[in-house]
């Protein structure tokens, strides 16, 4: 499964190579906020924490950029319900990995302004391998700027909102075991907004 997925994201990397004007490398670390939200019968919130990750950028032109992210956060999710034996706390993982396009609008040859739109796929994990992880086909939007000190390094700065797509009936993380399933009681009910700052490497063409 994992060589049918990286086959594809391979063959859009080098197409997006080749037609790139530029390439930027972009390592960062953040902090994602705390998110609590309504469940069957209580109340469930992921803890907020350290984000680390990377993304891959290829400049079509002065104005626009394709992205690809991963990112990873760890923390602590609780929930409290009436369908539960008592509160629940556990140790989860965030995984994103998403492809997106960015809107720039620069302001100097050094500095732009930038709001995109990502999808992709986002996962929460068991830290301690107590439930099988559970994967949403996720929507994100950032914004923020870049600033260049010399032509190939540079600052970034930017805020994240991570929305992973949760059906009615979706079961969350703190069904270890196989025991009581607790529903999201809606659409779209986890939302993780953070913020992010990185070094960006421009490769020279």
């Amino acid at each position: 499964m994992k060589k049918i997925i990286l086959i594809p994201v391979l063959i859009l990397v080098s197409l997006f190579e080749v037609s790139a004007q530029s390439i930027e490398i972009t390592p960062f670390t953040g902090y994602t906020f705390d998110h609590g939200f309504p469940i069957f019968g209580g109340r469930a919130r992921l803890g907020g924490g350290q984000t680390v990750g990377g993304m891959l950028g290829f400049g079509l032109n002065d104005l626009a950029e394709v992205e690809l992210l991963y990112s990873y956060q760890a923390g602590i999710g609780t929930a409290n319900s009436s369908q539960l034996n008592g509160p629940v706390r556990e140790r989860i993982q965030a995984h994103y990995a998403m492809i997106g396009y960015n809107r720039l609008f620069p302001t100097s040859s050094q500095m732009a302004f930038f709001s995109g739109l990502k999808v992709g796929t986002g996962t929460l994990a068991s830290t301690d391998n107590t439930f099988n992880n559970i994967t949403r086909f996720t929507v994100g939007i950032n914004g923020g700027m870049k600033y260049f000190f010399t032509d190939n390094v540079g600052l970034r700065l930017q805020a994240n909102l991570m929305m992973p797509i949760s059906n009615v009936g979706a079961n969350l993380w703190w069904s270890p075991g196989g025991g009581t399933q607790v529903g999201v009681g809606g659409f779209s009910s986890v939302i993780q907004f953070g913020f992010t700052g990185a070094v960006v490497i421009r490769l020279p063409r």
